[in-house]
């Protein structure tokens, strides 16, 4: 859905041209319609006033009234003329569409004619006997050669009307499918602008947070922000980059071993020099100190993943997951803060990206529990979890077809560094069916600490510059070996 989605938004904008170059070349062929159709109008109007004249000839002359102006030579001449301008008019707007209605309107002009002549004598006197007959019978000639010009009209003028209603039904159409095309693209612009601002919330949040140089959540904020503004190659090369970065970021610490020396000849003079470059050197003091962190310590499991859940919690309501956490508050495993709080952003990432139902719910499971000296740590998500290539791999029983998804290999180079391990297999149904993916994790218990057990307690204080402090610990060291 997701990718149909993608593909309908990458379309969207040659489906908006589309649609207006329709609009545009409908409303030309509306406007050239109804032109035509108006044209067609004038035209039978025009008909039916030379018919007119022609029935005001008749009349007169049967009613004999021979100083009625409708029997002048004048009068008739002026309703040839009407029918003369038919036919021109015809043929300049009407010579392919009403071709036989030019040809039957030539004879009817050419009827018409012979009419007068027949009204008229040559003398300028009335016809003798006998001729009103084949006034008359012209005269119904007439008549019906101008029916059936007007019939073909009609028959045109219902065509033209036919799709007059076509084009308006279509433009109707059209120009709405338009504007709910335009209300989506605002719709999805607004959302990526929303979006934006809400990365670069997060963004401004983590740079007031000492530069953000500590977060765990850059990777997962600039990964989105790209994605929402497709540019899916630049987030898989990022996502990529970041977690191999963080696969190799323990590789390059500097150990506590480096920076003390084993007891023997001239030791006093090396450790001398040790302190003595640590105190010259901030950035080895610097790594003396992050060496020294990278000691296990005692870390509250449900505090540790709550507050990454929370890191997550808009992506998880983005996406529709249903969460349920059940962790003991006293619940203490032995890792290092900032490890396991990548690690558990890392997996539950990896869970809400790979979170998906048939029936449309979404749901994450989460839950610990102490078994001697090890806590075991379970995270169930719905959803086609694993493939079988991958879990035969795992366990040595297959090939090296199958490969992790990113997030969890990041996660168990992690897990591996706080010697935790990391067992993955399916949620089966009562069918056989897998109906979910599970991550078992094994940390090694730790001990619950009283905060004020250990707390720190300066017991001696000494002022004095560099060399002095350097000498009164060369003579407690000498002190000490003698």
């Amino acid at each position: 859905m997701k990718k149909l989605a993608s593909v309908l938004e990458s379309k969207r904008s040659i489906a908006g041209l589309f649609i207006l170059a329709g609009l545009i070349f409908t409303t030309y062929q509306i406007q050239e319609n109804s032109g035509q159709m108006k044209r067609l109008t004038n035209f039978e109007s025009g008909i039916q006033t030379c018919f007119t004249r022609v029935n005001q000839t008749y009349t007169a002359n049967i009613l004999g009234d021979s100083t009625s102006a409708y029997l002048t030579q004048n009068f008739q001449n002026l309703t040839e003329e009407c029918l003369a301008e038919g036919i021109l008019g015809v043929e300049s707007s009407f010579s392919k569409e009403l071709s036989g209605a030019a040809k039957q309107l030539s004879n009817l002009a050419s009827n018409v004619h012979w009419f007068h002549e027949d009204i008229l004598a040559p003398n300028g006197t009335k016809a003798k006997t006998g001729e009103g007959r084949d006034v008359g019978s012209r005269f119904e000639k007439i008549e019906t050669t101008k029916d059936e010009i007007i019939e073909s009209t009609e028959t045109y003028k219902n065509e033209i009307s036919n799709s007059l209603n076509q084009e308006k039904n279509i433009f109707y159409v059209a120009a709405t499918l338009l504007v709910m095309l335009m209300l989506t693209e605002y719709m999805s612009l607004t959302r990526k602008r929303l979006s934006n601002n809400a990365r670069e919330k997060e963004a401004q949040a983590e740079l007031l947070d000492n530069g953000g140089a500590a977060s765990v959540k850059v990777g997962e904020i600039i990964r989105v922000a790209l994605e929402q503004n497709n540019l899916i190659n630049c987030s898989r090369l990022f996502a990529n980059f970041h977690a191999y970065s963080s696969l190799e970021k323990g590789k390059n610490k500097m150990s506590l071993e480096s920076l003390i020396t084993p007891m023997g000849t001239n030791s006093q003079t090396k450790k001398l020099t040790t302190l003595d470059q640590i105190w010259e050197d901030d950035s080895k003091a610097l790594s003396a100190d992050t060496a020294g962190a990278s000691k296990l310590q005692n870390i509250n499991l449900e505090r540790a993943s709550s507050g990454v859940i929370d890191l997550l919690a808009e992506k998880l309501f983005s996406q529709g997951v249903q969460l349920d956490i059940n962790i003991a508050e006293n619940l203490i495993i032995r890792a290092r803060q900032e490890e396991i709080e990548q690690a558990f952003y890392h997996l539950f990432a990896y869970a809400i990206n790979s979170t998906q139902s048939d029936n449309g719910e979404k749901n994450i499971s989460i839950f610990a529990h102490k078994l001697g000296d090890v806590v075991a740590f379970d995270l169930i998500y719905s959803g086609a979890g694993f493939e079988e290539s991958i879990l035969k791999q795992r366990v040595g029983l297959g090939g090296t077809t199958g490969s992790l998804d990113v997030d969890l290999q990041v996660c168990q180079s992690l897990l591996g560094e706080m010697d935790a391990k990391i067992q993955l297999d399916n949620k089966i149904d009562q069918t056989g069916n897998s109906v979910g993916g599970r991550v078992k994790i094994i940390f090694k218990a730790g001990m619950q600490v009283d905060a004020g057990a250990n707390a720190g307690r300066l017991v001696d204080l000494k002022v004095g510059s560099k060399k002095e402090i350097a000498a009164m610990l060369n003579s407690k060291v000498l002190s000490a070996e003698l």
